[in-house]
Formats: structure tokens, C-alpha cells, sequence
């Protein structure tokens, strides 16, 4: 893999706490960025691949480059290259992890994009989550000019997927939504209406698994992104992954998953923020807005803008901006 880390003023003032949260956003994206991961997704969503078996995707993907926070405490190596995407006019965004997707040799390729998403709430966001994704997916298309294509050659633009993770789906609504263009006859008749192939997304709604009881989706790729992300004991997990799903543990991602003490930390957070953990949920929602509050007030005084100490704190711009002025 190639990693990246993000620039920001803001990696200098996390707390410690906020720190371990964010190192824990970059061993997820790590995990989904293994081979055997990204394959899985890439046979759910990718229509060439849906007829593929793992082994028989994997050699035709490229290398991902991952964008990390603190790739210091994963002790990996940055390279300067990848995963920003700078216009002069509509400003700077940043994927999780991209990487080429090849479709019978270099007769094809794809261009994928996953995103490892806490919450679709829009409470939360302050956005709509699939508007966020429309403009990925746009952009994943306009800064191919000049790179893969130049002039009018708009044949060698190559197809896209935006494909975003969702972690706090509840119990009853995993699932899988695609998001595209398509062409419809208004008027007149026609043999074949043009078919529009290019820009593609996908949201992947995958339930946290707090307990042991809960029944698996019967979608295979959210059957395998519940276990890989339990709180199941590592040594149980493991033998899940590699008898049900084929999952080979190599050094690196056996490594990151132990690392991680099962990722339950996270999955943790994410209950908690989500209101799926029984009993204290709402004590504990109140406590994580109050200590938000109070960071958010700190970076205030340091002079970082609404929008960085938002990202930071976790909550929508509105949010923050009324504790702000209060």
C-alpha cells in the first residue's frame, strides 16, 4: 500500500483521546484497503467483477494509496502521492483509499474510491450524506482531464465507483444502494438508448455487532464486514474469516486487526454516538457533547477556523458554531 498522510494544523492540538479515535479511523481504512477487503467490495459493487472469484480479482487491482492521520503510529511510510484532489476553483478534497481496477487485462479500468463513514445522519453530518457523495463521484471525473484524457478525447475517461461504508445502520437495515446515472426515452422511438456507464457509487450499510446473538446479513460482503468489525474475541474472528469467508491473514492485516484489539474500540465509539448502546446512551451522548463542547471552545482560542475544530470535534458546522457564540 501507499500512504498518505493528511495536512492539517489541527494533528498538533488533538488530546491524546482524540488522537487514539483518529489512529483508530486509520486502522480501519487500512483493514478496508487490504486486497482481500477491497475485492470483497469490489465483486458487490462492480458489475465485471460480480461473476469473479476474490482470488481472480485481486491480481487485477492496482495498489491502493490510503490517507491516514497518524501513519506514525502505524508505523508505516509516507510517500508523497495520491489521494488529494485540488481544484483552483472548487477547493481540495480527500479519498480514504483509491486505487485502479483492471477488466481483462488493460481493457477496461475502473477507478475506486472507498470511504469509511462513522454516520449517515444527517444530524450529525449537517448534509445530506448522498449529496456528499454526488460530488465525489463528479469529481472523480473532472480531475481526469489532463491525466487520463486531454482535448475532446472524452472516450478515454475511465468509469468510476465512490463506494462509502456506513457504520451505524440498524439492526434491521443493512444493505446495499447504488448511485448513477441513467438514460431514459422522453420522446420518439429508438432501437438502444445511449447508456451512460462512467459515474458510479455505492453506499454500504453495515450494522455493529455488539452482540454475539445477532443474526448475520444474508448479504455475504455485509455478513463478512459485520464479523471483520465485532467485538467477537480475535482468535474466534479470525477463524470466521478464513473458514467462511476465505480470508487468508497475512502478517499485515492479522497485525492491524490485533493491533486494534479487535477494532471493538471503535465499534464502541461508534454505538455509543449512534444510541444503539442499551441503558447509559443517553448519559454517555451527553458527556461526548460536552467534552466536544469544551475542546471546541480551546480551538477557538488557538484561532482554527468553524470548519477544521467541526471536523475535529465531530459535529455539523451549525452545531458548533452555536456553542460558539453562546
Amino acid at each position: 500500500m501507499i500512504y498518505r498522510k493528511v495536512r492539517t494544523n489541527l494533528s498538533r492540538t488533538l488530546s491524546a483521546i482524540e488522537q487514539d479515535k483518529a489512529t483508530s479511523d486509520d486502522y480501519v481504512k487500512c483493514i478496508l484497503a487490504d486486497p482481500q477487503i477491497a475485492a470483497y467490495i469490489v465483486q458487490a459493487v462492480v458489475e465485471e467483477f460480480k461473476d469473479m472469484e476474490i482470488d481472480e480479482i485481486i491480481p487485477c487491482m492496482g495498489e491502493p494509496t490510503v490517507t491516514l492521520k497518524f501513519p506514525e503510529r502505524l508505523g508505516v511510510k509516507v510517500q508523497n502521492t495520491g489521494n488529494e484532489s485540488v481544484d483552483e476553483e472548487d477547493g481540495k478534497i480527500i479519498y480514504d483509499i483509491k486505487f485502479p481496477v483492471y477488466y481483462k487485462g488493460k481493457k477496461k479500468e475502473f477507478i475506486i474510491n472507498i470511504e469509511a463513514q462513522k454516520s449517515s445522519k444527517k444530524s450529525k453530518l449537517g448534509y445530506k450524506l448522498e449529496n456528499r457523495i454526488t460530488y465525489y463521484m463528479g469529481r472523480m471525473i473532472s480531475e481526469q482531464k489532463g491525466t487520463e484524457f486531454s482535448g475532446s478525447s472524452y472516450d478515454d475517461i475511465k468509469s468510476i465507483y465512490s463506494i462509502w461504508i456506513c457504520m451505524d445502520t440498524k439492526k434491521t437495515d443493512d444493505s446495499i444502494i447504488e448511485f448513477g446515472m441513467k438514460s431514459n426515452l422522453i420522446y420518439g422511438k429508438i432501437k438502444k438508448i445511449p447508456k451512460i456507464s462512467k459515474i458510479n457509487g455505492a453506499l454500504i450499510n453495515v450494522r455493529t455487532r455488539t452482540a454475539k446473538n445477532r443474526e448475520l446479513s444474508k448479504n455475504r460482503l455485509i455478513a463478512m464486514l459485520e464479523e471483520l468489525f465485532s467485538k467477537s474475541e480475535f482468535l474466534e474472528k479470525k477463524k470466521i474469516l478464513e473458514e467462511d469467508y476465505g480470508l487468508k491473514m497475512s502478517v499485515e492485516l492479522e497485525g492491524r486487526m490485533n493491533e486494534m484489539c479487535n477494532v471493538s474500540d471503535y465499534w464502541e465509539e461508534v454505538a455509543l454516538q449512534t444510541g444503539r448502546k442499551e441503558g447509559r446512551e443517553e448519559g454517555r451522548e451527553e458527556g461526548r457533547k460536552k467534552q466536544a463542547m469544551e475542546t471546541a471552545l480551546k480551538l477557538k482560542k488557538k484561532g482554527h477556523s468553524l470548519e477544521d475544530i467541526a471536523e475535529c470535534v465531530d459535529f455539523d458546522v451549525e452545531t458548533v458554531r452555536k456553542w460558539l457564540v453562546s
